[in-house]
């Protein structure tokens, strides 16, 4: 208003600042009548002043613009502005009764907008019944730290957080429940709740540090940064709670460095030969969930100076069946037959990026020049075809073409113009930036040393790559045996029928291990798990008019049907293969992960 020469008896800057924005009388330092989150309580400041020194990547800043320059494009006059703005009105609510709970009505009054994240509500939760000035010291000193650490991904970090503590993994849209009772647990442990919380926060704070460090690959160790750098570019976000786990213990001196790149190379190795064996991934998440406490339990109960390398290669040599690590022969027989180009081209990318830099003091940026297009995957015979192809390949040049096309012992990365790519081998050999000229040494060794190129030389190239990649993603050995053999539980991943099996116990949904003798008894136990979770599923279930879940549950009693709850009934008299359909259905209607069913079986 002040550039603008907008003056009026009312509307004029000295009052809109007097009544709206600035309490003169204030005799804090900063007078805003407004007191916004820390994080943004400079930006918001700065727009009192010169538009030079606006903190132009502050949503407060950009929210401002946003307003500043639509109200310049509407025909609408300052006293009609100013009239719209009074008729905004702010519910106060007044908390009296020593009953009433601020975090309570504060999820309630955010439920009818926009969804608050878990991080929000976490926040408010650990801060919303302090003094301000413990408030304003936990938020400045940890939680803004760890915003800023964890790049502002808080929900995302809490789930990590707590799968690691609890063993398990919560649903993302139950971030904030899961981490509500793991904090009353923890607190009912301690003796004073102020200084619980300052510990606690002091623990996130500490935990967010590790998180920082896969998040930015910024540990003191470079072998270290490397694996988190490869974690990233392949996605495998279920191992990021163990990671989590191993870099605190790392950060706190409890581990050294060496054992951290052993664990770190099983880790890898059992992700690269699932990748490359292209193993179902459904048991992962449970197997991770619970590595690194599983190491915990072994590191304690262990007579001998036993390593955490051992014990995480003895965890993961025993999983089996969709969780299990795959041998040299399937790792083998996968790189001969399968068709290697039409596979994720985040995994294509790892498997050349390690083929190629293993073992390198300094590696090729090769995620970065695939991402950028400086290379791409070559065609070392191309997918089409010419005449001069054709009549290097021999007379069985379409069987040679349909068979080892997309084989590894085929695909490259080049630096070159993919114009070249249907040009005769000695050309691609030549051209500038081919074969002979490249710098991937290892990938393009033999294309470049090679006058011909045909079925025996894919052969050639398929089985050096084979024997590379034995040696870069190694099977692990063990020499640890546990005194106490625990018996290995089965991680339900909807396929399995158990046929043939017997079972003597099970987990679901925690670690609580609960002995049964009859797959039958231990349906009926699940589901009743899940009808003291939520019993409308099941009520809609047994009212509806159809076949399938609908045959197994009832409202009337039955001499072949047993009693859930009151008023359900439940038949349960099927073979293994129909209740392992049904309670796959059942969870995928309460979005319930199959791995969080775990059986303790007996083969016949």
């Amino acid at each position: 208003m002040d550039a603008n020469n907008i003056v009026q008896q009312t509307i004029n800057p000295h009052n809109l600042n007097d009544g709206f924005l600035i309490n003169s009388f204030s005799s804090d330092t900063d007078k805003q009548k407004l007191n916004s989150n820390p994080r943004d309580f400079d930006a918001y400041k700065k727009l009192y002043g010169d538009p030079r020194v606006h903190n132009q990547t502050s949503n407060i800043t950009i929210n401002y613009n946003y307003f500043y320059q639509r109200l310049g494009e509407i025909d609408i006059t300052l006293e009609e502005l100013f009239e719209s703005i009074n008729k905004l009105q702010v519910m106060v609510v007044n908390l009296n009764s020593p009953d009433d709970d601020p975090q309570l009505i504060f999820e309630s009054l955010n439920s009818t907008g926009v969804d608050l994240t878990n991080a929000d509500k976490i926040r408010n939760f650990l801060l919303m019944n302090e003094e301000r000035n413990f408030q304003l010291e936990l938020f400045n000193n940890y939680w803004q730290p760890i915003e800023e650490r964890t790049h502002l991904r808080m929900s995302d970090f809490f789930k990590d957080f707590l799968t690691l503590k609890e063993g398990r993994t919560p649903v993302i849209a139950k971030v904030y429940e899961a981490f509500v009772d793991f904090y009353e647990t923890l607190e009912k442990e301690a003796a004073s709740e102020a200084n619980t919380k300052k510990e606690f926060f002091k623990k996130l704070s500490e935990y967010s540090i590790a998180y920082q460090h896969i998040l930015k690959f910024n540990t003191d160790n470079k072998k270290i940064n490397e694996f988190l750098k490869r974690i990233e570019e392949v996605n495998v976000t279920v191992a990021i709670p163990f990671i989590l786990g191993i870099l605190k213990d790392y950060s706190d001196n409890k581990i050294d460095a060496q054992q951290v790149i052993l664990i770190f190379n099983i880790i890898e190795s059992y992700i690269a030969r699932r990748l490359i064996t292209a193993i179902p991934s459904n048991a992962l998440n449970k197997i991770f969930s619970t590595l690194y406490k599983d190491m915990k339990k072994h590191i304690h109960k262990s007579d001998n100076a036993v390593s955490e390398s051992e014990i995480i290669a003895y965890f993961l040599l025993s999983k089996s069946s969709t969780g299990r690590f795959p041998t040299d022969q399937e790792v083998e027989e996968t790189l001969k037959s399968r068709n290697m180009y039409n596979i994720s081209p985040k995994i294509r990318t790892y498997v050349f990026e390690r083929l190629e830099n293993h073992g390198h003091i300094e590696n090729l940026n090769i995620y970065e020049g695939v991402q950028n297009q400086d290379y791409s995957v070559e065609h070392i015979m191309p997918q089409t075809l010419s005449r001069e192809w054709q009549k290097e390949l021999g007379d069985n040049y379409q069987e040679i073409h349909d068979l080892y096309l997309n084989s590894i012992g085929n695909l490259t990365l080049t630096g070159y113009n993919s114009k070249y790519s249907n040009r005769p081998f000695t050309e691609k050999q030549n051209t500038e930036k081919g074969f002979k000229d490249s710098h991937f040494a290892f990938l393009n060794r033999l294309p470049a040393a090679r006058e011909t190129w045909g079925e025996s030389e894919i052969i050639e190239r398929r089985n050096t790559i084979i024997e590379r990649a034995l040696k870069i993603w190694e099977y692990p050995s063990t020499s640890y045996n546990p005194v106490t053999v625990i018996q290995e539980m089965v991680i339900f991943d909807g396929t399995q029928t158990f046929k043939n099996c017997y079972i003597k116990g099970y987990t679901f949904l925690d670690d609580n291990y609960v002995p049964i003798d009859t797959w039958k008894a231990m349906m009926i136990e699940v589901v009743k798990v899940l009808a003291e979770k939520d019993i409308n599923p099941l009520l809609k279930l047994a009212n509806l008019d159809q076949s399938g879940l609908k045959l197994i549950f009832n409202t009337e009693p039955h001499e072949e049907r047993v009693p859930i709850i009151p008023g359900l009934y439940m038949f349960a008299s099927y073979s293994n293969r129909a209740k392992m359909k049904y309670l796959m259905e059942l969870f995928d209607i309460y979005e319930i992960a199959y791995d969080e069913l775990s059986v303790d079986i007996i083969n016949n």
